[in-house]
Formats: C-alpha cells, structure tokens, sequence
C-alpha cells in the first residue's frame, strides 16, 4: 500500500507548513479556540531522539504542560514508526494520558493524540472517534483534520473521506492535507492529478516537505512507466533530506522497475535495518525468493511473522498484513480468518484484496470473485487487486476477463514484487496456451 497512509503510524503525526491547498478559501478560525500545535515531521529524517529530550526537560520544567504531553505521545508514536520499536505505543499510552489527567476538559491536542495513537494500531473507529472529538473543540487541529481522512479512507468510506478533504483544505491548507487529496486521487486512478497536486506541493514548504512530496510523485511516475522522471524526483528527495527511508523504498522499488535486483536487494537491507515493518520484509523476502536466494528468502519471512507478534503485543491490530502474508507465505487458513475478521471492522478496497485473495487460496473462487470485483471498484492502479482479481477469474474459467485484468495488473507497476509478477505471467501463460 501506498505511503504512510496506511501502515503503523500511518502519517498522523504531521507537517504543518505553508498552505498550497487544493481549495481556494479558507474558513476564518473560530472564536475561543486555539491556533493548531505544531506536529513532528513524519519520515523526514529528523532527531526524534533529539526532539523527544527535548519535550521531556520542557516537562521536567514545566510537569504541568498539558500540550507538550499530548506532544510528545504523538512523538512517541512517530518513533515506534521509525525504529520498530513498538514499547513506544505504551509510553505514547501513558503521554496522552498524563495531558488528560492535566486537563480534562476540551484538551483537543491530548484527543488528537489519542486518534494518533489509534491510528497507529490500526484502530481506524476509534481514531475517527477521538478526532471529531479533538475537532468539535478546536475545528482547525490539523492533525485532527488529517486523521479524520486518513481513518476514513481506511474504513472505506470513500465518499465521507472526500467531504472531510475539502473541509480540511478549507481550513487548513498544507503540505499534509495536499498529500492526502493527490492520494485520494490515485485512489481513484486519476494518476496525473494526483502527481499535479504533488509537483505544486513541492514548489513551497520546507526540505522535508519536498522530499516528503517527492518521494510520493515518484512512486506515482513509476506507476506511469515514468522511470526517468521518478529517478529524478527521488535524487532531489535524497539531496533535501539525505537517507530518507520513505525516498530509499521508493528507490528499491525503483530499481526493480529498472531490472537492477541486485542493486534492489542491497536497497532493501539497508531499509529493512532502519525500518523492519512486515509489508517491507515481505517484499524483500520475495526479491530474494525470485532470484533463487530461498534461505534468505525464508529468513525474511521469520523476521515478518516476528514482528507481527511484536505488533499485536503492544496493541496493534495487524489482521490485514497477517492476511496478505499468510495467503501467499503461510497458512492459507490464517489468513481467511484474519482477513475476515478484519472485513468485519471494515471495508475498504485493501482489506477486500485480502479477503478475496484469501478466499482463493483456500479454494473459495465463487466467493472470492464478487469481493475482488469491490476491491477494484475505484479504479485503483494496485497491481496486486488486478492480479488477484485475474487470477480469481481464471479459476473460475473466466477467460477473457482473467487476460485482461492480469493484463492491466501487469502493466501497472513495473516496480512490484517480481516474484509476484512472475506468478501473475504464470498464470496468463496458462491462458495464452489453453486458446
């Protein structure tokens, strides 16, 4: 999936620089309520060691200091995030807290912490919950605002996670809120809109920002077979902000475009060394599993199912990536029954990919084929829907169909799983010789 929408920590804790918003208005702040707090710049390459000592000696000073509270949860958020290390999401816990125990009473940045840490674990309803909570308070918390989206998208409700863009450019235009309106578009597969908000969001803000934005139009320049232009995207990405991680997967992804897998593979130790989240060990594991490496491979896919358990200790709901691991890498049973449980709590196009995915890997073609068809109802440009949704009809004898969505799947995203591609032309091979 794309971005840092959609994994732990999923872009909540947030850049608040100049607007270059999508709307052209912007609604006047209302009376009695404050000015946004500041938010920790997610994958820009900042000291959050540093930034985290330094909320703390605020603290040691000033122990009363209820906003640097709810700050330095979201801190601690951002840094579980970064370094794979989940115990932050107790200490996140336990920061928002002591704010709520300071002042209960309208502390919209503690609620919109407490989305934040929701967020991050995965917990889409309450993150919703929490943040119009933290925006009926103070209607122009960006954090709040940009969690709203981000949770509804998650849910899938698409239409509500529209709404809630426009009001939150109104009120708030920024390089956060451009990110999440070009996303909403390549949700929908208008692929040069998307890139169009995010060349202009480039144009101002900070180095953070840019490499920020950057990194997100190269993935979609890759997306369009745009190597050349996603290369260099990447390459001012990396001279704003050196080794930024989001810029380095991006990167690896890039060099399998380019037929570069050993230069892929030395991207991705080095990513997966910073940043070990499981969808990053799976597609490195099936790098190594293409090129023939199966111990390494296999070695990978420990550390995944490691970590999975490391994210669900500290809270975490990880039933969506349990699923598209264990259909493909595991047991084909675990995975139906996560992804079920996970399409019960909600119903976007990703959690209906891995449902119908599981569903045919237990032999479930019949039931798996109307839910493929809703994963792909937005027009998504996801390789893996279309692969799936292919796969699905071939098994079901669906011919013509089955070629021409592994067709589509194939030529969406050169950057993909190779392993996953060599699967998906496997099976349209199949259907080549059978005519």
């Amino acid at each position: 999936m794309r971005r840092s929408l959609n994994v732990s920590g999923i872009g909540v804790v947030l850049s608040i620089s100049g607007g270059i918003g999508v709307a052209t208005t912007s609604d006047p702040a209302p009376a009695g309520t404050t000015p946004s707090v500041a938010r920790i710049v997610p994958n820009s390459g900042q000291d959050l060691t540093a930034t985290i000592t330094s909320l703390q000696d605020t603290l040691r000073r000033v122990p009363g200091d209820y906003v640097s509270w709810a700050n330095l949860a979201v801190a601690y958020v951002e840094q579980a995030r970064v370094t794979g290390l989940f115990t932050y999401y107790d200490k996140a816990d336990k920061a928002a807290s002591e704010s709520f125990s300071i002042e209960p009473d309208d502390n919209f940045s503690a609620l919109a912490a407490r989305a934040a840490i929701a967020a991050a674990r995965h917990d889409f309803t309450t993150a919703l919950d929490s943040a119009q909570e933290s925006l009926a308070i103070n209607p122009r918390d960006l954090g709040a605002l940009a969690i709203r989206v981000d949770a509804l998208n998650e849910l899938g409700r698409y239409d509500d996670q529209l709404r809630a863009l426009r009001i939150a450019d109104r009120r708030q235009p920024s390089t956060a809120i451009a990110a999440r309106y070009s996303y909403a578009y390549e949700l929908r597969g208008d692929l040069d809109r998307a890139g169009d908000i995010l060349r202009r969001a480039a144009a101002s803000g900070s180095r953070a920002d840019k490499a920020y934005v950057l990194t997100l139009r190269a993935d979609i320049l890759r997306k369009q077979d745009r190597l050349v232009a996603a290369s260099r995207d990447l390459s001012t990405a990396l001279q704003a902000v050196p080794g930024h991680l989001p810029a380095l997967v991006s990167s690896a992804r890039l060099q399998t475009a380019r037929g570069d897998l050993d230069g892929a593979v030395q991207t991705w130790q080095d990513v997966v060394a910073q940043q070990p989240l499981p969808e990053y060990l799976t597609e490195f594991g099936e790098l190594l599993e293409h090129l023939g490496r199966t111990e390494e491979a296999d070695a990978q896919f420990v550390v995944v199912q490691a970590t999975i358990t490391l994210l669900e200790a500290s809270g975490v709901d990880t039933d969506l990536e349990t699923a598209l691991f264990e259909a493909d890498h595991g047991s084909a049973a675990h995975a139906l029954t996560q992804a079920r449980a996970e399409w019960g709590r909600r119903r976007s196009v990703h959690v209906a990919d891995a449902l119908a995915w599981a569903l045919h890997r237990t032999g479930r073609d019949a039931q798996a084929l109307p839910i493929a068809r809703a994963a792909t109802r937005l027009n998504s440009p996801e390789a893996k829907f279309w692969i799936h949704r292919g796969t699905i009809e071939s098994a079901l004898g669906l011919t013509a169909e089955a070629r021409t969505h592994l067709q589509r799947g194939l030529a969406i995203d050169p950057g993909m799983s190779p392993w996953q591609r060599a699967q998906a032309r496997a099976t349209l091979t199949s259907l080549e010789v059978s005519r």
